[in-house]
């Protein structure tokens, strides 16, 4: 539980430093690293979610 909180947290940083990079450049290579990394921090929260919590929640719904 704890990594997966862990995981969340340095999202968060990773999405504040790509709108950090990307306003403060504000190119067309700045726009381009805001929306990979926003797209990159939505997976990287899928798949935490599905690695610690999908197999719980499934067992317990038989």
């Amino acid at each position: 539980m704890k990594k997966y909180f862990l995981i969340r947290i340095l999202v968060v940083f990773l999405y504040i430093a790509v709108l950090w990079y990307g306003l403060k450049v504000q190119t067309n290579v700045g726009y381009i690293v805001i929306a990979v990394g926003m797209i990159l921090g939505l997976i990287i929260n899928y798949i935490n979610y599905r690695v610690n919590f999908k197999g719980r929640l499934d067992q317990n719904k038989k």
